[in-house]
């Protein structure tokens, strides 16, 4: 009944759309609820449970095509939006930090993924010339928008188009699902939270799978990731300018459709800008946060109603499909890790601090650095007269419920406290802002928010390593 009353008084335009819009958006509630009753590590990436609720309930069911234009708009016009709204986490100085080093790596994955996919797909897979081609852009740059955009230009069959977006999601979803386990398991080493960020920005295909995936490891790793992946979608220019000059060569006669910009990438700069420039009030800032994650989880479910897996048969081969795919997903991550290593040793080691130099010089300090408490706790700051020594960044962060004293202090939510300096904390013997934990371990224990993922590696180290970590500290 109340959604009869609220197509009748919707806008004319908008009354096709809205049906799909308000199921996906009852399933991303659906979504996050399911994440957070499967606990750790599921409940820490709810964007991953919501893209594999939408591929269970879209291969279970045919998606009705009352629901189709809502779920396309919800792709393709709230993912921007989603985009968009990422900016307000990320600010200039970010930009500045990372330099030029991730757009080389995103260049260099590209074209290496481009040229060796497409050849793999026509030579080892036997595939059709039209298939492997959007196959292979849509895994170099962007998923479905750069699939969509190639298919357009080259008048490819809409077939073909089904057939590699599906699979492009598909396989985009295994990687959703490995690369935090892989992370989290050591298994890329020479990767910090930024660098796996550039790796995942990179190597993903689609916008909101690489959101997932680096949501579920920290907030420097959704930001760097973010920043790169939109480097790629703006590169999706001048590759289609190209392809529109070789087409145009080969068929002289037809007129090439006019090449697509992404001009949500504009507002999303917009937004850094703003957001660099303005310090917006701290629960308005928490309200936009969670409403871009809740339209993320919205886009994983339409992306996953919409995914038909049949389509991998239409092709009369979907045991072919299915290897270039689980190639495809193999050789971008392969590539973008090659090209970030010789990258990385810069990138992590330029010119550490005296401070720095002493943390690295113990196992315990090699221990607080490795899981990522020096990303907080910064060893020295630059002062006027030099380094000022104090393993702080003076920053607000999100401690998460533990720390919750639902008081608003200027900019500082409840959750949000300004990171301790720990210098000077072997005078004490009670620890966090009221004295709480009476051991070190306890307070490390009360972590959460943005702290979650270096608590949990903690604990996840032996009890030698543990104890050396808490030495360290101690002695500050």
């Amino acid at each position: 009944m109340s959604l009869a009353l609220t197509l009748s008084h919707a806008p004319e335009k908008m009354r096709p759309v809205l049906p799909g819009v308000i199921v996906a958006a009852a399933l991303a509630v659906a979504a996050g609820w399911i994440a957070g009753g499967l606990g750790e590590p599921l409940s820490r990436n709810p964007v991953l449970v919501a893209m594999l609720f939408g591929l269970l309930i879209g291969s279970s069911f045919a998606c009705p095509d009352a629901l189709r234009p809502g779920l396309d708009f919800t792709k393709r016009y709230l993912l921007r939006l989603a985009v968009v709204l990422v900016g307000f986490r990320i600010t200039t100085r970010l930009f500045l930090d990372l330099g030029f080093m991730p757009l080389a790596v995103a260049a260099i994955e590209l074209i290496l993924v481009l040229t060796l996919l497409y050849a793999i797909a026509r030579k080892l897979f036997r595939l059709d010339a039209e298939i492997a081609l959007l196959v292979a852009v849509g895994s170099a740059v962007c998923g479905a928008a750069a699939i969509l955009s190639m298919a357009a230009l080259m008048r490819a069959r809409d077939q073909s188009a089904g057939i590699a977006i599906a699979l492009i999601t598909l396989s985009g979803t295994v990687a959703l699902l490995a690369y935090p386990v892989m992370f989290l398991g050591g298994w890329l080493p020479h990767l910090d939270d930024r660098l796996y960020g550039v790796f995942v920005g990179a190597s993903i295909f689609e916008l909101a799978q690489v959101y997932g995936a680096s949501f579920a490891i920290s907030d420097d790793a959704l930001n760097t990731a973010t920043l790169v992946k939109l480097s790629k979608v703006l590169m999706l220019v001048p590759l289609l300018l190209a392809a529109s000059l070789v087409f145009r060569s080969r068929n002289k006669a037809q007129e090439a459709p006019p090449i697509p910009f992404p001009w949500f990438i504009v507002a999303f700069i917009a937004v850094v800008m703003l957001n660099s420039e303005i310090t917006l009030n701290p629960q308005l800032r928490r309200a936009i946060l969670d409403a871009d994650q809740f339209l993320f989880l919205m886009v994983m479910i339409a992306l996953g109603i919409t995914t038909r897996v049949g389509r991998l048969g239409e092709a009369g081969g979907a045991w072919r499909l299915i290897g270039i795919g689980f190639v495809g997903v193999a050789l971008s991550a392969a590539l973008a890790y090659a090209a970030l290593i010789p990258f990385s040793a810069t990138f992590l080691a330029a010119s550490p601090s005296s401070s720095q130099s002493a943390m690295l010089g113990s196992p315990g300090g090699r221990l607080f650095a490795s899981i990522g408490c020096a990303k907080c706790h910064v060893p020295a700051l630059e002062g006027t007269d030099g380094e000022v020594e104090l393993y702080s960044d003076l920053l607000l962060h999100d401690m998460g419920p533990a720390l919750d004293d639902k008081i608003v202090q200027g900019d500082a939510i409840g959750a949000e406290w300004r990171t301790a300096p720990l210098v000077g904390i072997r005078l004490r013997h009670r620890y966090l802002h009221d004295g709480r934990a009476t051991t070190l371990r306890d307070a490390v224990f009360a972590h959460g928010g943005t702290a979650q993922i270096v608590r949990d590696r903690f604990f996840d180290l032996d009890e030698t390593d543990r104890q050396a970590l808490l030495d360290f500290v101690a002695k500050l």
